[in-house]
This record gives structure tokens, sequence and C-alpha cells, in this order.
């Protein structure tokens, strides 16, 4: 008996957290450059700070479930399981990792939110794909 390997879902996975990182880090430079946040790996510790992080970090987590769900197609809804999964164990390593450099607050809440913002993330992707067939539907309707 031969197993395959689920490339498209590894794959999605991947390109979803890509992506998240990607979107975070390109903010936090820039906000850096603004002067409105430490240098990335520095601590951050004032709250205002820390709260609009939580919020840009919540939007480029839901995307990058969008991403990996897109990509991961029949596979979707465990792609974006896995990777809302991955957040919650990641953040609260992150907890115990990064204790010094954020306020417990923050991990905590991005590890609980992990897995509805993929959740979010993934529900926005199947709306979008259910709405463009329906688009294509009607279009070849009309013809």
């Amino acid at each position: 008996m031969t197993h395959r390997i689920p490339y498209r879902l590894i794959v999605s996975i991947i390109a979803g957290i890509a992506a998240t990182m990607f979107l975070t880090m390109l903010t936090h430079v820039i906000l850096n450059l603004l002067g409105q946040h430490p240098l990335l790996f520095k601590p951050m510790l004032d709250d205002n700070q820390v709260q609009f992080t939580l919020f840009y970090h919540s939007i480029y987590a839901i995307i990058g479930a969008m991403v990996t769900a897109k990509i991961a197609k029949n596979q979707s809804r465990k792609a974006v399981l896995i990777l809302g999964t991955k957040e919650l164990f990641m953040w609260v390593v992150g907890a115990f990792i990064l204790y010094d450099h954020s306020p417990t607050w923050y991990n905590i809440t991005k590890a609980l939110l992990g897995v509805p913002l993929a959740w979010i993330g993934g529900r926005l992707y199947e709306h979008y794909k259910k709405r463009r067939s329906l688009v294509q539907a009607k279009r070849f309707a009309t013809t």
C-alpha cells in the first residue's frame, strides 16, 4: 500500500505562513522607519504599539489563511485548521521564550486567535469562491 504525500496541502500551509510573515515584517519595518515601532526582534512593551501590532497581525493571519485555502483547493478546511493550530502552538511557545519581548497578554491573545483567524480566512475564501462560481454561471446562462 502506497501513501501519497499531500504536496498541495504542505505547499498551501507554507505559502500561508510565508504571506503572513512577509506582510507582518514589511509592515513592522515600515513602522520602524516611521519611528512608530522598535527594530525587529527588539522588545515592544508600549501598550499602544502592541495593540496596533495585534490588529495588523490579525488581518495578515486572515490573509495568510485565504492564501492557504486558495492553494489547498479541496483540502482548504484541513489546511487552514493546520495553519491555525500551528499559530496556537507557536504563540504558546512564544509566550515562554519571548516573555520579556512583549506583554504576556499579547502572546496569549495571539495563541487564542490562531485557529479562529485561520477559520475566518478559510470561510472568506470559500465565500469568494462560491460568489465567483455564481457570477460565472450567470454569465454562462446569459450567453
